[in-house]
């Protein structure tokens, strides 16, 4: 007769590698938060006399939620604050095509991409750390 036992790592293990994935996930993103808020080089957008407020930056922020089955982050830019915040950093089609060729300005598209590089090196950098 042969038997089989599933071997279970001590529990600790199972909050480890939660913890491992969360940090991943908020790292990425504050990481993503810091990407999206950063204003670009001003020199284009003063030829024309505008000044920065810095409001459409505040209108980002970062949370990061989780639950026994779910972890969970968001970027998000509050429309209430920045009402014209699709026009200059939202999805492709609703960006008003000046903003990111004149203005040098990053975009939801941009931040998709950043976000989901950095979330697969921060979970196999955290994965590795805990599981040695």
């Amino acid at each position: 007769m042969i038997k089989f036992e599933t071997i279970i790592p001590a529990k600790i293990e199972k909050f480890k590698i939660f913890q491992a994935l969360y940090d991943a996930v908020r790292d990425t993103a504050s990481e993503g938060h810091r990407f999206i808020a950063e204003y670009p080089e001003p020199q284009k957008l003063n030829r024309t006399g505008y000044k920065r407020t810095g409001t459409l930056k505040r209108s980002w922020s970062s949370v990061t939620r989780s639950s026994a089955q779910r972890i969970e982050g968001m970027v998000g830019s509050n429309g209430n604050m920045a009402p014209y915040n699709r026009d200059v950093q939202g999805p492709e089609s609703e960006r008003n095509p000046m903003f990111p060729k004149i203005g040098g300005w990053r975009g939801v598209p941009e931040l998709k991409a950043m976000m989901n590089a950095e979330l697969t090196k921060r979970i196999e950098w955290n994965l590795k750390r805990v599981l040695k």
